[in-house]
């Protein structure tokens, strides 16, 4: 941690032991008491074991809390996340007490909550932690260890070469630039606190101990070992029978597997084994680290018209920062004939119970039938099972998962191109969607960050587009603030998305930063007008005078992301007080715009003669509407956003639910290196495979044409008589 860090950390201790101090002064103002105790060292508890040499380091730090502690009435211990909820816990145990106490007393006199006046306090701390944040960004002091004065840090320094005002332009234009070159490799370092670091927080069981307090271990434990999809008491002592043959299965915390020779065990860190997970001595995919050549073939693909030499050189400088992996079956036979059996019941002769008899005898982990019938199943109404499917899903990859992988945006990259990967990332889009149907919005926010981080630049399936719901919902305006300013959003007009602007917007509001919210939404305006217009008019029913240059039917992409942000307008957007605020200022924003033109991106004003061709050969557009924005719209399901996206979309392009528009090649060299779902399929196998089924459904006609001739001639007797 930095210096500035901890001095953040300091202040903030400072802020909330004043607030807390405050607080209970007003408490027991009847009851003065006085203790001598000795000030906690906050730095002290970030490394337990050098107490020794901490007591040494930090006893200036020491002698002036001590000064500061006489000026406070009675001093204020701080306390850690699990005292303050035992304590919040304890409180609300005395009231409830107390309020019984009241209803047998007859007692109609309230009480002052005091839960509700200190999260009031905790919440005015929240919003002025959250205002210091761009002053913090922007100090370069830290503190030298060798004396107690304040010097300048080389590394903070260089952070400020990150920060991006919101007045500047961005320049960047994936249309015209495949290679990202505005985005140097040097910035993944700083783009790390953006992902996922802490795996814990992908359970979602955390996010529940949080929200209910009077969740037992036990109770936890219990909702672990249930199994997953419905299952009969005889297949489960089956199960039962075969762990015993399999060492290393499950263990104390159900997270050991057998994987590698000798059934090596190995931790899983995304998910719990289930108790109708049948046991394997092994998994079904790998993970392999890409090779130079790999890498090469990648990059040909996405830049085809760079030369070699040119790639090779850029490599050189990102194998130094990042490590890039595909998934790929580890018994290429075994992996066939289950592709080819899941090619014939979904594309060839959709079959949705051969589907589900595919995962529940043959092949229980194979992913694509899992992801498939999982989504059969919402559409069935059936939500009992999905959770149960995709975990089963992610824990396929999560076997396969290196010891050494976080997602930190550099350690694990999966390029799209590879099948395998493709349905790592679906199976975590369809996951994310399920915990926010169970209620973990805070848990499905960091399986955001997971999935951002696997391809920050490529963003295959536009974690840009739906990420700012779950942090607004989960009130995590910081994290936005902070996004705001980085390169991550500002490197190229495609990743200044019309969600994280207007979340930015939302995020300085809610903190009473009303100045530099009305600047974002004058940003806002700025790269979306057409979308702000049309959710104006659309969402707050007003009216926009000389528009009509921005009618949003010109501007398919703009109309995509207007249609999703709106399809989930009102769960954040609520209170009056916020609606009026953007009505009120997109007002004034459109009557400025009357006079003034240069408030917009000039090719919103552009004639229809004037506008660029489209490019050729980026694998990274459709048309003119980038294609992981396509992706997410597909993946959303929402009717009005589906609605929205071209015709000539769903008629021109491969948009199966397994692989929502798989990348395409770029040259004849590409062809061979794109995986899709027929790169494991042999075309004499799935010959084969056809013929036996059309076999068996003659045989089927037959039958039935036999059954029902001796039924028409049993009713001609019948008559006869």
């Amino acid at each position: 941690m930095s210096s500035r860090a901890l001095r953040k950390l300091q202040n903030d201790d400072d802020l909330l032991a004043s607030i807390l101090a405050s607080k209970e002064a007003k408490i027991k103002q009847s009851k003065p008491v006085v203790k001598e105790t000795t000030p906690i060292n906050r730095f002290a508890m970030m490394n337990d074991d050098d107490s020794e040499s901490d007591d040494t380091d930090n006893s200036s730090i020491q002698d002036n809390e001590k000064k500061q502690s006489t000026e406070i009435a009675e001093p204020v211990k701080l306390m850690t996340k699990s005292q303050r909820r035992r304590q919040q816990k304890k409180k609300k145990q005395q009231k409830q007490q107390q309020k019984k106490k009241q209803e047998e007393s007859g007692s109609d006199l309230e009480q002052p909550s005091e839960d509700e006046e200190l999260d009031k306090l905790l919440q005015e701390f929240k919003k002025k932690d959250i205002k210091n944040l761009s002053k913090l960004a922007n100090a370069d002091l830290a503190m030298d260890s060798d004396s107690d004065f304040v010097t300048a840090s080389e590394s903070e320094q260089d952070d400020d070469e990150y920060l991006i005002e919101s007045h500047e332009k961005i320049t960047g234009d994936i249309e015209t630039d495949t290679t990202f070159e505005k985005f140097p490799i040097k910035f993944l370092r700083h783009a790390e606190k953006f992902f996922n670091t802490d795996f814990r927080k992908l359970d979602p069981h955390s996010e529940f101990k949080l929200l209910f307090d009077d969740i037992s271990p036990e109770l936890l434990e219990d909702i672990d070992s249930v199994t997953s999809t419905s299952i009969s008491p005889q297949q489960l002592k089956q199960i039962q029978r075969m762990k015993r043959l399999v060492r290393n299965w499950g263990g104390k915390n159900r997270r050991s597997v057998p994987n590698g020779p000798g059934g090596a065990p190995h931790t899983l860190k995304l998910t719990k084994i289930r108790e109708d997970w049948i046991p394997t001595p092994r998994g079904e995919l790998g993970m392999k680290l890409l090779g130079n050549d790999d890498l090469i073939d990648w990059q040909l693909w996405q830049r085809p018209t760079d030369w070699k030499d040119v790639i090779e050189q850029d490599l050189k400088k990102w194998k130094k920062v990042i490590s890039f992996y595909k998934f790929e079956p580890l018994d290429d036979d075994i992996n066939r004939k289950a592709i080819t059996e899941f090619y014939l019941s979904v594309i060839v002769h959709p079959d949705h119970e051969a589907l589900i008899s595919l995962i529940s005898s043959k092949y229980p982990y194979h992913v694509p039938a899992l992801l498939q019938v999982a989504l059969i199943m919402i559409r069935q109404g059936d939500r009992s099972n999905t959770n149960g499917l995709l975990q089963r899903a992610l824990f396929v990859f999560d076997r396969a998962l290196k010891a050494t992988i976080n997602f930190d945006g550099a350690s694990c990259q999966l390029p799209y191109i590879y099948f395998y990967n493709r349905q790592f990332y679906l199976a975590i889009f369809r996951y994310i969607l399920a915990l926010a149907q169970r209620g973990a919005i805070t848990t499905a926010a960091e399986w955001c960050k997971v999935l951002w981080s696997l391809s920050p630049l490529e963003d295959p399936l536009g974690c840009r587009y739906f990420i700012d719901h779950y942090l607004l919902l989960n009130t995590d305006y910081s994290y936005v603030i902070e996004l705001s300013k980085s390169p991550l959003m500002n490197s190229y007009k495609q990743w200044y998305t019309f969600g994280l602007s207007l979340a930015t917007v939302y995020s300085y509001f809610k903190i009473d930063e009303f100045g530099k919210a009305k600047n974002e939404l004058q940003k806002c305006f700025y790269y979306h007008a057409p979308a702000l217009v049309y959710l104006f008019q659309e969402k707050l029913a007003g009216t926009a005078m000389h528009t009509e240059k921005l009618d949003i039917t010109k501007f398919p992409s703009e109309l995509i992301e207007a249609k999703a942000y709106m399809s989930r307008f009102s769960a954040i957007w609520k209170e009056v007080v916020d609606i009026n605020f953007l009505i009120d200022e997109i007002s004034i924003i459109l009557k400025s715009f009357e006079n003034d033109k240069s408030l917009i991106d000039p090719k919103f004003l552009l004639d229809d003669d004037e506008i660029p061709d489209e490019t050729d050969e980026n694998p990274f557009f459709i048309g003119d509407i980038p294609i992981n924005l396509l992706r997410f719209a597909i993946l959303s399901e929402e009717s009005s956003v589906m609605a929205s996206i071209p015709s000539n979309i769903w008629s021109d392009c491969e948009v199966y639910e397994f692989d929502v528009l798989p990348p395409t090649p770029t040259s004849k060299e590409s062809r061979d290196i794109i995986e899709t779902v027929k790169s494991f399929i042999d075309d004499r196998d799935l010959a084969s495979s056809q013929a036996m089924l059309l076999q068996d459904e003659d045989m089927l006609n037959q039958i039935r044409q036999l059954s029902l001739q001796q039924y028409i001639a049993q009713n001609e007797t019948n008559n006869e008589e």
